[in-house]
């Protein structure tokens, strides 16, 4: 039975204010946590989805309004309507290949002088100034800017709701001749709602000016109401919202508190509305409220418990308990400095795979990329061959030429793995330069040739500069360096391969013409995948990894690579080699 005496008042006057203590401190946490959500969502989250939303919005509208733009420009459209609009076969054709190539729902043309409404399918129907749904076509023809954007109802696709951008059609004079453009259905902006509904756990929809919902998804649950007006809870607030008076609010509907956001959107006329609900952000902190009430109370009478028994203890017994606790204590200190440690060395461990994270992602961006295009030219000539078989010898050397590119990046590629993995055995031989020079400077002679760069070797006796080395290895870096001179070098340089013997090396450079290297350049010139200031000189592609694979190659073969460069004075490499012994 626990002891109710007035000698455990103490015990029981700490115990309540240590209760107390607790659930206020509990209570306390949760209301400001309630708080920093509903912040949290009005500020930053609700923005965010709205901002995420038009930016895609506009996004899909930078293309059409580009493609009206050519339209509006394009001497054909214009010589065809100066001239009569003879022969409306061609404006038909003109406008279905447009509408293909774009991929867009619809494509059309309106001639100020025959009031005609040409589209893709031939002509649509005269534009009449008392018809209401040719109002935009006049709207267009007086307003002061080049385009507009406007929603409207597709006569040419049963009317379905589809995002025009009207551009107006001047003569060579600057006369006004017609208005053309491009359609887009809404469907794509509906896909982007229903999509962040469901990540994000939002409702999205948007609302005229008048406040009517005039897109939403298929499944959202306002389907039933057609107004912004007669949604539960924003009677009386959807006025505030249209007349931009407020931004952000919150109200109830279905017995739960709603945060809602609201901007609106210039290119279409309409508000772009995103709510949320809180509980689901509130749902966590509801379930540590309940556990830390929990932990209160078992703390509450755990600490009452131990206060009785330690009344009754005696002082023996406490200081027994007072040595235990230091040896607690310095189990815990022990434990702290082992979880520091541990803490260090997996914060190392984490800086490692975030450095072999980021190569694995510039490697797949290359690879990506460099490899996407060779591949595209090839299938894009043989679709060329196709329909020109009379003459495909030009399509093929082209062909050839994008697949030499593949074939050498994926072989500086599995080089690179090679020499990463240990693969790489080293067969060395007596080899004279001169002959490696030769072979390498014939393989590149017409590259250069192409870019009318003078190519040429210089050379001392051929019984001074023997050397041991792998031949293979040694010929991808020579080739390396001769390729990129020839790539960094202008039309009409000069790239000089020299060899030069002293008493225990040979000395093999190359010299070229070509910009230079900076001195922050030549920091990072033989990293991985690395970029330079430099861009090659004929368009040529480059995988950052070549001087790289020259450099780990040289190592390799004990071979001491130098780098002199001077902006705007060339750049020479040399390599230092070691002569038989």
């Amino acid at each position: 039975m626990i002891p109710f005496s007035t000698q455990y008042r103490w015990a029981w006057l700490v115990s309540l204010l240590l209760l107390v203590g607790f659930l206020t401190n509990s209570i306390s946490s949760y209301f400001v946590s309630k708080r920093n959500v509903r912040q949290t969502i009005v500020e930053t989250s609700l923005p965010l989805t709205s901002d995420n939303v038009y930016s895609e919005i506009q996004r899909d509208l930078l293309r059409p309004v580009f493609i009206s733009s050519l339209m509006a420009n394009d001497t054909f459209l214009k010589d065809w309507t100066l001239k009569g609009e003879a022969d409306q076969g061609e404006i038909t054709k003109y406008l279905h290949e447009l509408k293909i190539q774009y991929n867009t729902v619809s494509s059309f043309f309106v001639s100020e002088k025959t009031r005609t409404y040409y589209h893709p399918q031939g002509i649509l129907k005269r534009i009449d100034e008392n018809d209401p749904r040719d109002e935009w076509y006049f709207r267009v023809r007086d307003m002061p800017e080049d385009y507009e954007i406007n929603v409207d109802p597709d006569l040419a696709n049963q009317d379905e709701m589809t995002i025009f951008i009207n551009y107006r059609v001047k003569d060579y004079q600057g006369n006004f001749i017609g208005a053309t453009g491009v359609g887009l259905t809404v469907n794509r902006v509906n896909h982007l709602i229903s999509r962040y509904e469901a990540k994000y756990d939002r409702q999205i929809y948007f609302v005229d000016t008048q406040g009517k919902i005039v897109l939403r998804p298929s499944n959202s649950p306002l389907l039933n109401e057609p107004k912004l007006q007669g949604i539960q809870g924003l009677e009386t607030k959807a006025d505030a919202l249209l007349a931009g008076e407020t931004a952000n609010l919150s109200y109830k509907r279905d017995g739960r508190t709603r945060l809602l956001n609201c901007r609106f959107v210039p290119e279409l006329s309409w508000f772009l509305i995103v709510e949320q609900t809180e509980d689901a952000q509130l749902q966590p902190f509801r379930k540590e409220l309940f556990i830390n009430i929990l932990i209160a109370l078992v703390t509450t009478a755990v600490v009452a418990w131990i206060f009785i028994v330690s009344i009754k203890r005696h002082h023996d017994r406490l200081e027994r308990r007072n040595q235990e606790l230091c040896k607690t204590n310095q189990e815990i200190e022990r434990q702290k400095t082992r979880i520091e440690q541990s803490a260090a060395s997996l914060e190392k461990a984490n800086n490692e795979l975030s450095k072999l994270n980021k190569e694995k992602d510039e490697f797949i961006g290359i690879v990506a990329h460099d490899l996407r295009n060779p591949l595209n030219g090839i299938m894009g000539l043989c679709e060329v061959i196709d329909f020109d078989e009379d003459d495909p010898v030009e399509f093929i050397n082209d062909i050839s030429d994008s697949s030499k590119r593949m074939l050498s990046l994926v072989e500086t590629l599995l080089d690179v793995s090679r020499i990463e993995g240990h693969d790489v055995k080293i067969c060395s031989q007596t080899v004279s330069p001169s002959s490696l020079v030769e072979d390498s400077c014939s393989l590149f002679k017409e590259h250069a040739e192409r870019k009318n760069i003078q190519l040429s070797i210089k050379g001392e006796s051929a019984e001074d500069l023997s050397f041991r080395t792998d031949p293979e290895w040694f010929s991808i870096c020579l080739n390396n360096l001769i390729s990129n001179a020839i790539k960094y070098t202008p039309e009409y340089g000069k790239i000089q391969v020299s060899t030069q013997s002293e008493t225990d090396y040979v000395r093999i450079s190359i010299s070229d013409t070509g910009p230079g290297i900076s001195e922050e350049d030549q920091r990072k010139l033989f990293g991985k995948f690395a970029r330079l200031s430099a861009k090659p000189t004929g368009g040529e592609s480059s995988t950052g990894l070549g001087l790289y694979l020259v450099k780990s190659m040289c190592e390799r073969l004990g071979v001491e690579i130098i780098v002199r460069s001077q902006l705007g004075k060339g750049t020479t490499f040399t390599l230092k080699i070691p002569k038989v012994a």
